[in-house]
């Protein structure tokens, strides 16, 4: 009569420790779902765009700005004129969107002025202060994700000439985030979005 009690008992633990073990894993796998979500939110939180982020006080930005050479225009915008060669010049702009519904970054790029007689090379790299953004953003929007939502996102190959994803619009991440990317070296549109509740 023991043995049978002892065999019914360790079999009734073993099944309790089969159906524990399971459990257990369900949770570590939702968990770690919950938090690679979260994760994203938070870095898209911190993606810096000329040194400024979405948690970045309001107060703070145009000294942050300033400090980078960029001259304020508006409340809103900034800008900032660089010479190149052949008699053109490269200027940025910082645009910072405040409402009580969201808040906006944009940062853009783009040559203008001088003589231009032959195109520019494709293969030519993006500046690299651009460079470092662009990558930043698209590892965040377009790495690290399923196939399908790469596809959504429309995420193009990341080269060092060229880094984009959504075809230069507006890309919605999750509830309250969305991104704009679109990089070379002639021009550069990046920015990102955050939508209150």
């Amino acid at each position: 009569m023991n043995d049978m009690k002892w065999k019914n008992l360790r079999q009734g633990c073993f099944i309790r420790s089969f159906m524990l073990f399971w459990i257990a894993a369900l949770l570590c796998i939702a968990a770690s779902h919950g938090w690679a979500g979260g994760s994203e939110k938070q870095t898209l939180e911190t993606v810096e765009i000329e040194g400024i982020s979405i948690n970045t006080p309001l107060e703070k930005i145009a000294g942050i700005l300033q400090a980078r050479d960029y001259t304020q225009l508006k409340e809103s915008l900034y800008t900032k004129q660089e010479y190149a060669d052949k008699g053109r010049s490269t200027i940025s702009r910082v645009e910072i969107d405040e409402s009580p519904a969201f808040r906006q970054i944009t940062y853009y790029r783009g040559m203008s002025g001088g003589r231009i007689k032959s195109p520019t090379s494709r293969d030519a790299p993006i500046p690299e202060s651009d460079l470092d953004m662009a990558q930043q953003l698209y590892r965040l929007v377009c790495t690290n994700v399923s196939e399908a939502l790469k596809d959504e996102r429309a995420c193009d190959p990341l080269t060092l000439a060229n880094v984009r994803f959504g075809h230069g619009q507006w890309v919605q991440i999750d509830e309250h985030f969305a991104a704009i990317l679109i990089a070379s070296d002639s021009n550069a549109t990046i920015g990102v979005r955050f939508a209150r509740d």
